[in-house]
């Protein structure tokens, strides 16, 4: 999945997540979203997380590969017991479950995901699939920016906040 749709995946479910839960749709919670949804993609030094990480891309895919310890549950857990035990904020909660979206939308692409690694190299995935930059990803990225736009004008940000991006519209109306 290229990164605008693993970004405006994360954030579409993150945005549902904080309609039908107590979670606040807020702009730190965004942001921890938008790269948590990123951020299993180090393993790739072309990636857009990984032109970004001064050189920690290239160290990642030399000791793992690229779809290896950062898209397993291991990493995930790790980084979520790590993160939300230790400093649990709207960040780093829209941080774990950005990153835990990413994982499962490579395990819907058709080159799967090693979600037991290192106890197995195999790559799950599911049922039905989708190839990278194919015409059913481009399909999936604008049926996620509808939702997240549904989400956001139908509950996941609260009548009175102001979130950085809808502060100057009235949808009282």
């Amino acid at each position: 999945m290229r990164y605008h749709t693993h970004i405006v995946s994360s954030l579409a479910i993150g945005a549902g997540i904080a309609t039908y839960t107590p979670i606040s749709f807020t702009v730190t919670y965004a942001a921890g979203l938008a790269i948590g949804g990123l951020l299993p993609d180090i393993d790739e030094p072309n990636s857009y997380i990984g032109r970004r990480s001064l050189g920690v891309a290239k160290q990642v895919k030399k000791a793992f590969g690229h779809r290896g310890f950062t898209h397993s549950l291991l990493a995930w857990g790790a980084i979520t017991a790590v993160l939300l035990f230790q400093h649990f904020s709207p960040f780093t909660l829209g941080l774990c479950l950005g990153y835990a979206f990413h994982v499962l939308a490579d395990y819907c692409s058709s080159q799967g995901v090693p979600l037991l690694w290192p106890f197995s190299k195999k790559r799950y995935r599911f049922i039905m699939t989708y190839r990278t930059s194919s015409f059913f990803e481009t399909l999936l990225f604008y049926c996620f920016l509808v939702l997240f736009i549904y989400f956001l004008t139908n509950g996941a940000i609260e009548e009175n906040s102001s979130f950085f991006l809808f502060s100057f519209i009235d949808f009282s109306e």
